[in-house]
């Protein structure tokens, strides 16, 4: 099994659209099978990301709060 490279996005301080929008620039750069963690602190983000990751074929890995922001995993699939 190949090594999966996990590529860390910090949108904390951004608000809604920005996450999901630099989430969409992110993934472009991520490979098929590599993870891509999402911090943000926009309560939206997690409801966005996870809707996103659904419509656009990717896996929502998991979705864990560390105090005052959320961490979104999402694995690219295509």
């Amino acid at each position: 099994m190949p090594v999966v490279t996990t590529a860390l996005l910090d949108t904390r301080g951004l608000l809604c659209p920005g996450p999901l929008m630099e989430t969409i620039r992110a993934m472009r750069e991520v490979e098929a099978g590599q993870l891509l963690v999402v911090l943000s602190d926009d309560p939206g983000t997690r409801t966005d990301l996870t809707l996103w990751a659904e419509q656009s074929g990717h896996e929502l890995v998991s979705v864990a709060t560390q105090g005052s922001w959320d961490e979104i995993t999402i694995r690219r699939l295509h």
